[in-house]
């Protein structure tokens, strides 16, 4: 099978997709972009990878089957269209956009001219959640109640923060355990946040804080705490989760639930399971490739992305408002 002529735009979580790739036997990796001359030279010299400024000049210049457009959020609906109009399918890091407008506007542009988008929810993928999905399904059963710790470290980049681009951490970031929760339990229904600025006074009125609750459609509820609570050397990801047949806990530091532990309630014997590369992101590459090379949908579709970003915009409508907000 002819590997996959990829490239990538956006030299920052970028380089991580540039390493998967170059270890990925499916990829031919031919190009980089980035508007950064003085990253993209250093980037193109490191990896004996051709770099162009802009995206137009690579797809002019190089037959491409995918790209990873891992740029800032306000940036992905021009670079999505532009991909998608020369046929090229696309792997767009998450949030899939600042707006729920040019969220659905990427989605139908893909649609119209045939080509896959995937969003870059690499959490769906981890060896350890891929396991609770598959046991949530049989002997587990799904979970009705959920506690999240999800704080982060200190994130300097202004496009983070901006309300028209990253939208600060509960739409940049918290949305990857906002579009996990939907992978393992289902479809939400209702969100309540209470939180603001917290931390952060030169980011106001950007909220850099939350606590919210998650209310699903088969009636279980979930809690996630979220934003800039923690630093990154210390930084963990924790999920607890129960319901009447079972308990657990999985752990590990930030972006690497590594640990899990669980236990039937009617057994005291506690089972414990390690993951190695526990965040997903190998895994997610080679999807991506395979979904290219034997044409199939993505695992995680930009309906999804759409999706996760409507309840992201719904915590942030909910501690502003100060009410619940249905989804």
């Amino acid at each position: 099978m002819n590997k996959v002529r990829i490239g990538v735009v956006g030299l920052g979580i970028g380089k991580r997709h540039i390493s998967e790739y170059l270890k990925n036997k499916k990829a031919e990796l031919v190009a980089i972009s980035d508007a950064n001359e003085k990253v993209l030279k250093e980037v193109s010299s490191q990896y004996r990878i051709k770099g162009y400024k802009s995206l137009e000049k690579m797809l002019k210049s190089e037959k491409l089957n995918g790209l990873s457009i891992c740029t800032p959020p306000k940036s992905h609906f021009p670079l999505v269209k532009l991909a998608a109009e020369n046929k090229v399918h696309i792997l767009c890091e998450k949030p899939i956009a600042p707006t729920i407008a040019e969220a659905k506007e990427m989605i139908e542009v893909c649609k119209r001219n045939r080509v896959k988008l995937m969003i870059g929810f690499k959490k769906r993928f981890s060896p350890t959640y891929q396991f609770l999905k598959r046991h949530f399904a049989k002997e587990f059963g799904r979970p009705t109640w959920i506690l999240v710790k999800f704080a982060l470290g200190k994130v300097d980049s202004d496009w983070f923060w901006k309300e028209d681009d990253g939208g600060g951490p509960i739409v940049e970031n918290t949305i990857h355990m906002i579009d996990l929760l939907r992978f393992l339990v289902g479809s939400v229904i209702r969100v309540y946040g209470e939180g603001g600025t917290l931390f952060l006074k030169e980011r106001y009125p950007q909220i850099d804080g939350a606590v919210f609750t998650l209310r699903f459609k088969d009636k279980a509820v979930a809690t996630i705490g979220a934003g800039y609570a923690s630093e990154w050397n210390v930084a963990k990801e924790e999920l607890a989760f129960a319901n009447k047949r079972i308990v657990g806990e999985v752990e590990g530091p930030f972006d690497n639930p590594s640990t899990l532990s669980y236990l039937y309630r009617n057994n005291k014997r506690i089972y414990k399971k390690k993951f190695s590369n526990a965040d997903g992101f190998r895994e997610e590459i080679d999807h991506f490739l395979e979904c290219i090379q034997r044409d199939r949908v993505p695992f995680v579709t930009g309906e999804d992305g759409l999706e996760a970003l409507k309840i992201s915009l719904a915590v942030k409508e909910s501690i502003r408002k100060e009410r619940p907000i249905q989804i």
